[in-house]
């Protein structure tokens, strides 16, 4: 559990820099060219993992899956677009909407597939995530 915990946070903190990152030279050049130059780093980083793994198999056996092409489309806008909105609304403000945006629909995809029941505790765990949102904006 801890482990888990430790690898969550260090993604969290990775994800606020890259988005920095992507933000502050959006202004300058393109959030798709810069998002394009750090998947080609992913790219050539997997690649060597997957050399070192033997793990090429499992690579293309994803890639031959048809959601595999606009899932990575999406990822790549997406870093883009985190890039994009931190320039302009800060990394912090940016990243709390992006994260009470995935809670709230995380929430209801739980709720549809029966995995949580919709009571007051998780409805209040998502205004919580709203009121940060709001706090963090008025700054």
């Amino acid at each position: 559990m801890a482990v888990a915990v430790l690898v969550t946070m260090l993604v969290g903190i990775s994800i606020a820099v890259q988005t920095a990152i992507v933000g502050r030279f959006s202004s300058t050049v393109h959030p798709l060219a810069v998002s394009m130059s750090l998947m080609l780093a992913g790219v050539l980083g997997g690649g060597v993992w997957s050399s070192v793994r033997g793990a090429w198999p499992q690579v293309l056996g994803i890639t031959l899956r048809w959601w595999s092409l606009p899932l990575g489309v999406a990822g790549w806008a997406i870093v883009a677009a985190l890039g994009w909105t931190a320039g302009r609304l800060g990394v912090a403000p940016a990243l709390a909407l992006v994260v009470a945006a995935q809670l709230t629909t995380a929430l209801a995809i739980d709720v549809v597939r029966g995995t949580v029941m919709l009571n007051p505790r998780p409805v209040l765990g998502v205004l919580a995530m709203l009121a940060g949102v709001l706090l963090l904006r008025s700054t």
